[in-house]
């Protein structure tokens, strides 16, 4: 069997250079043409630090030098909290409720729960959170709106700051109010037992003694709980806050056009080679 030599090939194509050239400058225009038809989108971006979790500790509130053993920053777990509350179903449904994403990818479902899934499944393909090699949260956003793809982006970094601080709230509110509840039980065991002691009762004095330390001890406690609830620390830290995007992010100019360019010339020349062929042999 026969094949074409490098000479015949480059003969072949140089003979058609004409039909090559035109060939690929309909591809550019073509590609040129649906560029500028396509709605552009717009990619906002913000740059996160994780806040350090062992600040929500209470003991940092009273002992200064615990205080000085920590920074402020998290640890690359702090982080991996961060990313997957923030990708939740549940924060992502905020985000499409607040934005009104629903209508922006029109979603015709008559099912609320068959139309909230294909909307988060839209949504997720616009977004990326990623995990950087400096222990950096990054969350991007793509939106037909350059103003709102940024507001998209703060409004899911503020989200998720409130959330986990929500969280040490709540678990220091939970521990407030047992202790609470053990302070009005001790309370009342020490007045019961004050009303039926007697001078001479040394065994009732014990236990009331014993009964009045522990409140003074549960007492502190719930202080320095309750005051750690009001003050917890940073969840995360903002290192650079989503701006508007100057340009546009897809469709891509600088990497369509030369690709579109590349095809059309890769695909007349196996054209003439295919067709030439028959009139070889």
């Amino acid at each position: 069997m026969n094949n074409f030599n490098i000479t015949e090939i480059t003969t072949v194509v140089l003979n058609r250079w004409k039909f090559i050239a035109v060939f690929t400058i309909a591809s550019v225009a073509i590609a040129a043409g649906a560029v500028f038809m396509i709605t552009p989108k717009y990619t906002a971006t913000t740059k996160l630090l994780p806040g350090n979790a062992v600040l929500a500790d209470k003991a940092r509130l009273f002992n200064d030098e615990i205080q000085q053993l920590y920074s402020f920053f998290g640890s690359g777990d702090d982080l991996d909290r961060l990313m997957s509350m923030a990708s939740m179903d549940t924060s992502l449904k905020q985000v499409i409720h607040a934005f009104d994403l629903v209508n922006y990818y029109q979603i015709k479902e008559q099912d609320p729960g068959m139309r909230m899934y294909k909307t988060i499944r839209k949504f997720k393909k616009d977004l990326a959170l990623v995990k950087t090699v400096n222990n950096e949260l990054e969350i991007s956003f793509a939106h037909q709106s350059k103003d709102t793809a940024a507001t998209v982006v703060n409004f899911m970094a503020e989200q998720t700051a409130v959330k986990m601080q929500s969280i040490w709230k709540k678990q220091y509110e939970k521990i407030g109010v047992q202790l609470d509840s053990s302070i009005a039980e001790i309370s009342n065991q020490y007045n019961a037992l004050a009303l039926t002691t007697t001078d001479t009762d040394a065994l009732t004095k014990t236990k009331m003694a014993a009964l009045l330390s522990q409140l003074e001890q549960f007492n502190k406690i719930s202080i320095e709980t309750k005051m750690a609830a009001t003050t917890t620390p940073a969840a995360l830290i903002v290192l650079e806050k989503a701006t508007p995007p100057a340009k546009m992010s897809w469709p891509d100019k600088a990497v369509v056009l030369p690709l579109s360019a590349l095809l059309g010339f890769i695909f007349s020349t196996c054209l003439i080679l295919l067709t030439a062929k028959p009139k070889r042999f």
